[in-house]
């Protein structure tokens, strides 16, 4: 596996899906109301990525495998203390998943992120993302915050 920073084609192509997804996981999670879920993720999105992929602090990566680009991450620089990093998003394409790519690019990243002069990575992850809570455990992750709700 090889990491390979994206390019401006790929980043154009990456941010229209990831802003979909993330809106639909919003939705999902009951955080937002589906009629206006597009509308805050780009918003939110714009105030991620002013620049786009040249927004100073945040850093864009394709995984490939036998020249396939088989998943992403977006890498930035902590807003409150700079020698950390945080995980904006991570996916492996569905085709493959299950085969310990995930946990490779993962490696892959945290000698990015030293070599970026990171001494810490952070990130987010859904609590109905099951599979990935577990993935994050055995790469050394730990919760930090819980956020919990439920009907009334």
């Amino acid at each position: 596996m090889e990491l390979k920073k994206m390019d401006l084609r790929g980043f154009e192509k990456y941010i229209v899906g990831t802003i979909k997804e993330y809106a639909s996981e919003k939705v999902d999670a009951g955080t937002w109301r589906a009629e206006e879920a597009m509308e805050l993720a780009e918003e939110e999105y714009r105030q991620l990525l002013p620049d786009g992929l040249e927004t100073e602090g945040n850093y864009f990566y394709i995984f490939k495998v036998d020249q396939n680009n088989i998943g992403y991450l977006w890498l930035a620089k902590s807003k409150v203390n700079p020698e950390d990093s945080f995980i904006y998003d991570f996916a492996v394409e569905s085709e493959f998943q299950n085969k310990g790519f995930g946990t490779q690019a993962m490696g892959l990243i945290f000698i990015e992120a030293r070599k970026l002069g990171f001494k810490k990575i952070g990130l987010h992850v859904f609590g109905s993302n099951e599979r990935a809570i577990h993935v994050y455990h055995k790469l050394g992750f730990i919760p930090t915050d819980i956020t919990m709700s439920r009907d009334l």
